[in-house]
């Protein structure tokens, strides 16, 4: 295989999501793995590190790489072994879990040896759907005692590790904008996490009262969660609750959940994709994008060809990165709407955007 140290970014993408084993030990409504047929795949550790060694550290563009794509990291033996490997490469890590595991003594010892950036996927805060949407047979409260309890310890022993603990939300604006877009035709996000902010706000006023223990004094008196504005549709640029100097709380937006199976599609020529996150599912398959589960959507194998063998002069990338060129039916859904006036209006306004470029 051709291992040429490659710059992601140069083929537009800024982070690099490997799902080093097929396996979660939750079934949430959201997520499309409990619609995947393989549930025990699992990338050898060599093809893992073939894969990191292929990626050149010093890209300015490139944020960073993930053992993720619909998987629990920490339900793989290994996954400490590749934080490690991948660090030692150079590369920037972000563990993404949902936080079951975060009460055994291992994962602790190594997380907080190793610091990898967090991201805790809380999601659900409403008591009333958490266990359904998360597939769980667990109280809300017992689930988030752990979160909580490793943040707390988090606090005291680990003080340099960077954690965000994400909450879900729709984000429709308000009650108009949700009727608006119901009228329309249009996606209003999954309904296992809050419609808006408003209805967000309403639970995680309850619900930061068990926050609050780990850190009293700054809810006491930060009132940052009483200002909506401050949670921007954009992920990247909330600023979030300050839960400590290591600790924040941010809202993540969820537009389709698993339901973009059932959209209408778009045709291939209205739209064009610029997503930034490269995946690899364990059965070595490279997609275009966070939201494939499967390789129906596959660039090619890591079990076959080099990752720059995949990924240079691909004629689907390219197709999907223009406005030319046949779209893959499941990019098109992704683009479309759950009803067929919906993608008409999608198409209208896809084209008034073209025209503005």
């Amino acid at each position: 295989m051709n291992s040429k140290l490659i710059n992601l970014s140069e083929f537009g993408f800024n982070i690099l999501q490997i799902e080093s084993y097929a396996a979660c030990n939750m079934e949430c409504s959201f997520c499309p793995y409990p619609l995947k047929d393989d549930k025990e795949s699992k990338l050898n550790t060599d093809e893992i590190k073939n894969v990191i060694d292929q990626i050149n550290p010093n890209d300015p563009k490139f944020d960073y790489i993930t053992f993720s794509q619909f998987n629990e990291p920490l339900l793989d033996s290994r996954i400490f072994e590749l934080i490690a490997y991948a660090q030692n490469k150079g590369l920037k890590v972000l563990l993404i879990t949902n936080g079951l595991l975060l009460n055994k003594k291992k994962n602790i010892e190594n997380i907080f040896k190793l610091k990898p950036k967090m991201k805790i996927s809380l999601q659900v805060i409403d008591h009333n759907v958490h266990s359904k949407a998360r597939g769980l047979n667990l109280e809300l409260n017992k689930y988030s005692k752990t979160i909580f309890d490793f943040c707390k310890l988090a606090n005291i022993e680990c003080k340099d590790l960077d954690i965000s603990i994400d909450i879900g939300c729709s984000f429709n604006e308000s009650k108009s904008v949700f009727f608006l877009k119901k009228l329309l035709g249009l996606h209003t996000g999954d309904p296992s996490v809050a419609v808006n902010k408003e209805s967000l706000f309403n639970n995680l006023q309850l619900f930061i009262k068990d926050l609050s223990e780990i850190n009293k004094e700054i809810f006491e008196t930060n009132n940052i969660i009483l200002n909506k504005n401050e949670f921007k549709i954009d992920y990247k640029k909330q600023l979030g609750l300050k839960i400590s100097d290591n600790i924040k709380l941010k809202i993540k937006p969820f537009f389709y959940g698993r339901r973009i199976t059932d959209f209408k599609p778009v045709p291939s020529n209205t739209f064009s994709c610029d997503n930034q996150i490269l995946g690899i599912l364990a059965d070595g398959s490279v997609l275009p994008c966070c939201l494939g589960y499967d390789d129906t959507i596959s660039l090619g194998s890591i079990k076959k060809k080099s990752l720059f063998e995949i990924l240079n002069n691909n004629q689907f990338l390219k197709n999907l990165r223009s406005l030319d060129g046949e779209k893959h039916i499941t990019c098109r859904k992704c683009f479309g709407e759950p009803t067929k006036r919906g993608v008409v209006f999608r198409q209208l306004q896809s084209k008034i955007k073209n025209v503005m470029r």
